[in-house]
């Protein structure tokens, strides 16, 4: 509802039409993008030409960063295990197209927004920071990934726990592998303004740029919406794009924005409102919009990889690659 009321005000208030130029998406894509691969890869045994053929189609989409969910903190206050056929993977996967880059994609359940279950991440408790850095730096050394691409969720807006993790997982992974993040919402209207109203639902800009500056990539995931329409969510994204590109402008970061392709129906997830198509368009419209700052955009990540059908992909070919 917060979200309908806020595109019903920006609307109102000429927030969200705002005249730019008229550039199709292809013109906007740098061949650059992202997209979040299964468990399935490094979980279980692949053969290397099954795993070839998902780097010929990765190459193909222009996907050059793979973030493969590879674990997540289980209850029981550890890492599940699910990697083993990680290594054979991620090389095969590279030596296919050494322009890979390939994440471990870690699952950070956290203890925020009054939350007390157990098994949450206390982000403020410098122990359990350095054990999610230390377990961090072990997945890149057994699996081969090139970084790790963390999403902790739910984290508020100024969670000073969520900035020094990523401090301790950087000192703890180096400076030479990739460190990014999936990330929440940014506050579409006075982003640059902390209010006491978005702070359990969305970032601010300030916020975002202290997250940005202490990674390499930032992923904004712009879906689980709750919006129904199609229309809604395409002016949701458009708003989103134009917020955050014009947030980390400038910064020393690589911005990707989310376009949804899942299947799953949820309370905040209308497949018929959230998909390929308004994604695509919400965020090309942004670009064109006046106030954006279409420099900032890396690429946009496909969320998720094994749910995205030819027709979708078809979708993306035409208004993201350019392709007729």
């Amino acid at each position: 509802m917060f979200l309908l009321l806020a595109l019903v005000v920006g609307w109102a208030r000429g927030c969200v039409l705002s005249p730019g130029a008229s550039y199709s998406g292809g013109q906007f894509n740098r061949g650059q993008n992202a997209a979040w691969l299964s468990v399935s890869w490094v979980n279980e045994p692949h053969d290397a030409q099954e795993i070839r053929a998902l780097a010929e189609d990765l190459a193909r989409r222009q996907v050059r960063y793979a973030y493969v969910y590879a674990s997540y903190r289980k209850p029981a206050g550890y890492f599940n295990p699910s990697y083993d056929h990680a290594a054979t993977f991620v090389s095969t996967l590279k030596a296919a197209c050494q322009e890979l880059s390939v994440q471990a994609w870690i699952g950070l359940p956290v203890r925020d927004f009054g939350l007390t279950t157990d098994w949450n991440v206390e982000l403020g408790d410098p122990t359990i920071r350095q054990y999610v850095a230390a377990f961090c730096a072990h997945i890149i050394a057994v699996g081969g990934f090139d970084g790790v691409h963390l999403d902790p969720e739910p984290v508020r807006d100024g969670n000073q726990g969520l900035l020094a993790l990523l401090e301790d997982v950087r000192a703890s992974i180096g400076s030479e592998k990739t460190l990014s993040i999936a990330t929440r919402r940014i506050a579409p209207l006075l982003a640059e303004t902390r209010l006491p109203m978005n702070r359990w639902l969305m970032w601010s800009a300030d916020y975002y740029r202290q997250v940005a500056r202490r990674v390499d990539q930032v992923a904004l995931m712009t879906y689980d919406s709750a919006l129904p329409l199609p229309s809604l969510y395409r002016l949701w994204g458009r708003w989103q794009t134009i917020a955050l590109t014009r947030a980390l402008d400038g910064e020393p970061v690589e911005v990707f924005i989310g376009i949804p392709t899942s299947e799953e129906k949820t309370l905040t997830h209308w497949p018929t409102a959230e998909n390929m198509t308004s994604g695509l368009r919400g965020l090309v419209e942004g670009l064109n919009d006046a106030r954006a700052r279409p420099a900032a955009l890396t690429g946009v990540a496909i969320y998720p990889h094994w749910e995205t059908d030819e027709t979708e992909w078809a979708v993306y070919e035409v208004l993201w690659l350019g392709e007729r």
